[in-house]
Parts: C-alpha cells; structure tokens; sequence
C-alpha cells in the first residue's frame, strides 16, 4: 500500500470518527435528558430527515468519489473540473426540492408521531428538521468533493471543528431546549462545510456528451442502490415499531441502534480513501493490485470489526444502561443481537465499494433490492409479535443477507475471493474475548465489570491471534513492512505480539 493511501486512510478515518464520537456522546447524553418516549419522537425526526437526504442523493457523493479521481488520474482535468461544477448545480436543486418533500411530510402525513409535542414545538421541529436537512445536503456536497480529490487534510480540520460544535450545541441545546434544541446540534455541524460548498458553485458545469451519459448511467442505479441500501442497512424499523408498539418502543430501539452502530460506522470511516483508491486503479487497468488490496484491507478491517462487535454484544445488557440510562436497560438484548450481525455485515463494505468502482451498480441494485423485500416482509411479520427482538432479528438477518449475496457474486463472477483463512481465524480469536467478556459482565455487574472485562478481553483477542498466527494470514510482507516502521525500541516486542518472524 502507498503512503499517500495509507495517509488518506487515515486522514479520513480520523475525520468521520470525530463526527461519529460527537454524535453518539450527543445522542447518549440527550436520551438521558428525555427519555425513550421523547428520544423515540427525536429517532423519528431523525429518520425522515435521513431518508430525505438519500432521496435527494442522486447519487451524487459516488460521482464525486469514483468519477473525479478517475478523470484526475487519466489526466484529464478539465472533464474533472466540469464534473464538480455539474453535481454541485445538481445538489444545490436536489435539496430545494428535497426541502419542500420533507416540509409537506412533518407537516401532514408525519405529524402523528410528534403529536406529544405542543403545537409552537412542532412547528419549530419541523422549521429544525428541514434547515437541518438543507445544511446536511450542502455540506455532504463539499466533504465528498474534498474526498474525490483526495484533498483528507482539510476534511479532517474540517470535521474536526464540525464535530466539537455539533457535540457543544446538542448537548447544550437539548438541556435547555429538548428536542428542539438537539435539532440545533445537527445544524450546527454542517454549518461550517455547507458555507464552503458555495464555492464550487463558480466552477463552470461543463461536462461533455460521452462522460455526462456515462455518469448518468452510473449515477441513477447508484442513487437507487444508495437509497435503497439506506433503508436495509438504516433503521427503518423504527417506522414498524412506532405502528406497532409505540415512540418508547422507538426510543429503546434507537439506543440500541446507537450502540451497534459505534462499530457499523468504523468501515466506512476506516476505509473512507478506499473508493477513490479502487476507482484510480480500475482507470489504469491495475486488476491484480485491486484484488490483493480488497483481500488485504478485508483482513485488516476484520481484525478490528470483528472483535469490536461481538466484544461489544458480550458486555451490552451492561453498557446499554451506563451510557443512556436505566430506563434503557430493555435495549441491552436488542443491541446485542445487532452487534452480532454487525460483525459479519460490516465486513461487506469492502466488497461493496469494489463493486462500486468497477461499475457493477446494476447487480448492487438487485442484492440491496432482495434486502429491501425482506425487510419490509420481515416487519410485518416479526414486530407486530416480537416488538423489539423482532425488529432486532429483521435487521440482522436482512443485512447479513444482502452482504452474502455481494461476496458470493464478487467470489464466483469476478474470481475475487475474500481472505477466508484468515477471517476464520480472527473470528475465534473474537469469540474467545467475546466469552472472557461476557462471563465477567454476568459475575461482577454494573460499570465495574466493564473496566474488567475490556482488558481482559483485548489480552484473550491478542494472545489467540499470535498462537493462531493471523498476521503471516493476512500477508507477512505487510505486517513485516509495518514492524520495520515502529521505533527501534519497542521493535522485538511488536515481532512478538504480530507473531512476524526477524
């Protein structure tokens, strides 16, 4: 791997986990103020602001991210610059419009599930709601520009300071201010990148005949996919339970979700230069280094995820009510469950954006499609009789599902396998520190257990990767390369807990 990937590697990670960790102490520390019944009304705002925002999407943030850095790699910068200032006309209409669809929801349709708030609240909501949703398609134009040129140093200041006004607002705002005021929070972290996005709109859309068909024709199934990935991989749930069962139902569900998806984030952030990396190497015809990185990043992405997710569903029935309260305790089961499928479902990021840079849209539309059947078929059928555990088990089992299909599709059509032995090996080693984990959590209890468990578990995980020898698994020149790179110093120590040979 290049030092510039790696960097931007990096550099993106760093810059989408700042604003992750905002939201989720933003989210715990509000769901401590409310309550399930007030979160649930919150999740629900929340949801419909975000698949507003898909549906606005038009597949523009996957131009940006696979057309820009291929253009720029063929040298042909004019097209590129053209094609920024095209899609940033194409956002800017997309959110008027998409502003005016979500107004005329909250305000008719959608009203039922904010009708605990007083009328004046509700209409403050909902003005929240749509300026939120405005800044948020503003400022996702500007970001995903800045990662389809490759630009990761001014996205991580950038999210970095978005991220600290995002966490001081909500927090801020939903103690004084409620629901209201949490709405605020959002706001704010997209004010600073959305006041940058108006800037690109002085580069000249220009876009020729060929490549504007060719964007077309990879845009609109993209857009579908993402819209429809959205709603598999998101929390539609939340719209069978608030029908089925009520907003508490919705609140302790979306506590859980917040919990589950601390580890289903991390993908794409870790691998937030890994789109613009396969698409400037499917632009040069480099078909062997994009499968021997998609095994490699796999494997390294397993290394962390696995162990994360089924470490963290071990000790939720505990973390759930530390974080947000005992009025969630009832959510620790649901998260659990969620963070077990997590663990195999967020290994298919890479294989998604291989497929995604390669130009297979059409065959992520039908997989993402079959997800989206069983999810709508699963609600109906599981929550009305099991209320949270049914949406829990619709969740996992719909989007280990889709995830299956995509590796059985990349394995047996384009010859791509994913690194097998070694995610079986990371798999046992993150059962084993999943097992320490949770039978500390069920003898001790309460918050000390997890200052126990946590680094019990991390020893556990590491000493069964170097007796199973993951490292030399995943590729003994990439782990010899990294030792070679530590300070001299602690150098022999790194050797032996890699298991890499002098």
């Amino acid at each position: 791997m290049s030092p510039s990937f790696v960097r931007n590697t990096l550099l993106g990670f760093g810059s989408g986990a700042s604003v992750a960790l905002a939201g989720f102490i933003g989210y715990a520390f509000t769901a401590r103020l409310l309550g399930p019944d007030q979160l649930g009304m919150l999740a629900y705002v929340v949801w419909c602001v975000t698949l507003a925002s898909m549906l606005a999407g038009l597949g523009i943030s996957i131009v940006q991210q696979r057309f820009i850095p291929n253009l720029r790699a063929e040298g042909r910068n004019a097209e590129a610059d053209g094609l920024v200032g095209a899609t940033t006309q194409w956002s800017v209409g997309a959110a008027v419009i998409g502003a005016l669809l979500l107004f005329a929801y909250l305000f008719w349709p959608g009203r039922s599930a904010t009708d605990g708030a007083s009328a004046s609240s509700h209409d403050v909501v909902i003005a929240l709601a749509v300026t939120w949703f405005i800044c948020w398609k503003l400022a996702d134009l500007y970001l995903f520009y800045l990662r389809g040129e490759q630009r990761f140093g001014e996205l991580a200041r950038l999210s970095g300071v978005s991220a600290l006004l995002k966490l001081v607002v909500i927090g801020l705002g939903a103690w004084l201010f409620g629901i209201p005021g949490a709405l605020a929070g959002y706001v704010a972290g997209n004010l600073l990148p959305a006041a940058r996005s108006f800037g690109l709109l002085r580069t000249k859309p220009v876009v020729g005949q060929a490549l504007r068909r060719q964007v077309i024709r990879f845009a609109l199934p993209s857009w579908a996919t993402a819209v429809i990935g959205g709603l598999v991989f998101g929390r539609t749930e939340i719209v069978f339970l608030q029908h089925y069962t009520g907003l508490a139902a919705v609140g302790l569900f979306a506590a859980a979700a917040t919990i589950a998806e601390v580890a289903v984030q991390l993908p794409p952030l870790l691998l937030s230069a890994l789109l613009p990396r396969f698409s400037e190497q499917f632009g040069l015809g480099a078909h062997e280094h994009m499968q021997r990185l998609y095994r490699t990043i796999t494997a390294l992405l397993a290394v962390v995820i696995v162990p994360l997710c089924l470490g963290l569903a071990a000790i939720a029935p505990v973390l759930v009510p530390v974080f947000f309260g005992a009025e969630f305790t009832d959510a620790g089961p649901v998260a659990s469950v969620l963070l077990i499928a997590a663990a195999v479902s967020s290994l298919g990021v890479t294989t998604f954006y291989l497929l995604q840079s390669m130009g297979k849209t059409g065959f992520l539309l039908v997989s993402n499609g079959i997800g989206l059947v069983g999810t709508v078929a699963l609600g109906f059928l599981l929550v009305p009789h099991f209320g949270l555990m049914g949406a829990a088990w619709s969740r996992g089992a719909v989007q280990v599902m889709v995830v299956l299909i995509e590796t059985w599709y990349v394995t047996r059509r384009l010859d791509i396998s994913p690194p097998y032995r070694a995610l079986g090996a990371i798999t046992l080693a993150s059962v084993a520190q999943g097992a320490v984990a949770y039978a500390i959590g069920a003898e001790l209890g309460g918050a000390v257990s997890l200052l126990v468990s946590l680094p019990a578990a991390l020893v556990v995980y590491l000493v069964v990767l170097r007796l199973l020898s993951v490292a030399r698994l995943i590729d003994p020149e990439l782990m010899s390369r990294l030792v070679g790179k530590v300070p001299q110093r602690v150098r022999p120590l790194t050797r032996r807990l890699l298991n890499v040979p002098d």
